[in-house]
This record gives structure tokens, sequence and C-alpha cells, in this order.
């Protein structure tokens, strides 16, 4: 099940999609906040979720909240080290795996080619956190 809008989830994919997610980051305010901004992008059909890209998957769980807002975060067209470094802060919260953390760490030295894709396709907004994300 990869690259999939919210439409395109039957009733019960998206109940289970959303309390996948949200009891991840129940217990991390900070991120719960930024996951309901994404989930509301997701259902308003901004942008589809494809999981985790060329590694496997916290807990072999497709629907993961750390990946999750990261996809949203590179639709809305914030790509780069600060952008990176985020993702790494949810994985630490949310107690990813070291081994899982590792192994996107590696991948993310190819940010600059997403950032290049993004200014090419004149869609990169920044490779700065975004304001409306900084306390």
């Amino acid at each position: 099940m990869k690259g999939i809008y919210y439409k395109d989830l039957s009733p019960q994919e998206q109940a289970y999609a959303y309390k996948t997610m949200k009891t991840e980051c129940s217990s991390i305010q900070w991120v719960n906040d930024v996951f309901v901004l994404a989930w509301s992008d997701y259902v308003a059909g901004k942008f589809k979720y494809d999981g985790a890209t060329f590694v496997q998957e916290n807990n072999g769980e497709f629907w993961e909240t750390a990946s999750f807002i990261h996809d949203w975060l590179n639709i809305l067209g914030y790509v780069g080290k600060q952008i990176d470094m985020y993702f790494v802060k949810i994985m630490i919260e949310l107690k990813y795996g070291e081994n899982i953390i590792f192994e996107r760490c590696k991948w993310m030295q190819w940010t600059w080619l997403n950032v290049l894709l993004h200014r090419i396709k004149r869609n990169f907004k920044g490779d700065k956190l975004p304001e409306f994300l900084i306390n």
C-alpha cells in the first residue's frame, strides 16, 4: 500500500490509520499537535502518504507518525537538513529503535537531491522548519 490518499481508504482503514498514529504520538504533546495539523491536511486531500521511503517502517507498521509528518512537510515544500533533524527528533521522542533511526540518517545524505527536485518543480518553500511549527 504505497502512495495513498485519504479518500482512497475505506472508512475502516481511515479509522485504523488515524488510531495507529494518534496512539503512537498521544503521550508527546508537541508531536501530537503536529500530527493533528498533518492529519487535517491529509483528510483534506492535500497529500498522499507512501510510508517510509527506502527503509523499513517502524515496527513494520505502514502508518507511522514520524514518516507521516516528514512526508507532509515534504509535500508542503519544506525539505532540507533542519526538516530531517526535526524528523530525527520525532523518532527519538517516539522511541524508534536505534537501527531504524541510523538507517534513515544514512539516506539523509541524499536530501540535497530532494531539494534540487523541489527547486526544479518550483515548489521549494525552504530548508528551515516553517514558522507555524516553531514553539
